[in-house]
């Protein structure tokens, strides 16, 4: 009976972990996202804002030791002061300057990036940008985690690290589509060109938003400008799906939700699967479907 009792529980615990995915808690931190790489970057970050709160200036040191869990591979912390001065980074061109104009081949401006992600009440976010990986001259998409902390001294650091081509998060998706609602229901249509803006927030990796009208006309497609101002509520994908009718009555019936269907990749015509996420704005008497989506292959 013990031994069976055993052997129950080993299985139990199996099952779990196997439905429980690699979300769950890292470094005592309790976590939101799905991979275990990016949880991992972003418990990097929290321990080194931790050490900077209760150390100061006097931890920048171990931040530069090469095969430290703070920098090894393309791994590495970096340290920027509330005024967009580099003080930490791999690339000594970069130490020790003003690099509040930086910007990415795409022209996002990656320090004011950072500085507008970590404003929150949190003091942390995410930023999307192009760059190259240390050692190398042509640019990859680039996640940096940032976060905000105040060193004994009361000077402000921002403090971050980045992953290149990272797997999509579920909570990238939300927020970006969240953003863009709040843009829209505070300056309707006027918000639309700074959706489409490749220079702005709204388009990274394979990611873009997209804003339909509740009968299906697409109004803006940040990465298939083609299709904009067509009616697509009849279109349907390669499995016979009416995407649009779906996911436009999720977002008018229920707020926001989830879909799964078939989509092109950007400057691709071959359909991949795509879950996207929808969501509901409004403007004075105008109603928009606003979505966006991970391809999951």
């Amino acid at each position: 009976m013990k031994k069976f009792f055993l052997v129950f529980c080993l299985l139990f615990f199996s099952v779990m972990n196997l439905f429980s995915g690699e979300t769950g808690k890292i470094s005592g931190y309790p976590s939101i996202y799905q991979y275990k790489e990016t949880q991992n970057l972003v418990s990097l970050v929290r321990d080194a804002a931790v050490l900077i709160k209760n150390q100061g200036e006097a931890v920048f040191p171990e931040f530069e030791k090469e095969g430290s869990k703070w920098r090894h591979g393309d791994t590495y912390i970096f340290i920027l002061d509330s005024e967009g001065d580099m003080i930490l980074h791999p690339d000594s061109a970069l130490e020790g300057k003003k690099q509040i104009e930086l910007k990415d081949v795409n022209n996002k401006l990656i320090i004011k990036g950072f500085i507008k992600e970590t404003a929150n009440k949190n003091g942390e976010g995410w930023f999307h940008y192009q760059w190259p990986e240390p050692g190398s001259i042509l640019p990859l998409w680039k996640s940096s985690f940032v976060k905000l902390v105040i060193a004994p001294s009361g000077k402000r650091y921002i403090v971050g690290s980045g992953l290149y081509n990272m797997r999509m998060e579920k909570e990238f998706i939300v927020a970006v589509v969240n953003s863009a609602v709040l843009l829209i229901e505070k300056e309707g249509r006027r918000a639309f060109s700074k959706i489409r803006d490749k220079a702005g927030p709204f388009s990274f990796l394979d990611t873009y938003v997209f804003i339909d009208s509740p009968d299906g006309v697409e109004l803006v497609n940040g990465s298939f400008l083609n299709i904009e101002g067509r009616n697509l509520i009849d279109y349907k994908d390669s499995n016979g799906k009416y995407l649009v009718r779906d996911y436009i009555n999720i977002a008018l019936t229920k707020g926001a939700g989830w879909l799964d269907y078939l989509w092109p990749k950007p400057g691709q015509s071959i359909p991949s699967k795509k879950h996207t996420y929808v969501r509901k704005a409004k403007y004075g008497d105008e109603i928009f479907i606003v979505g966006s989506g991970a391809y999951l292959e």
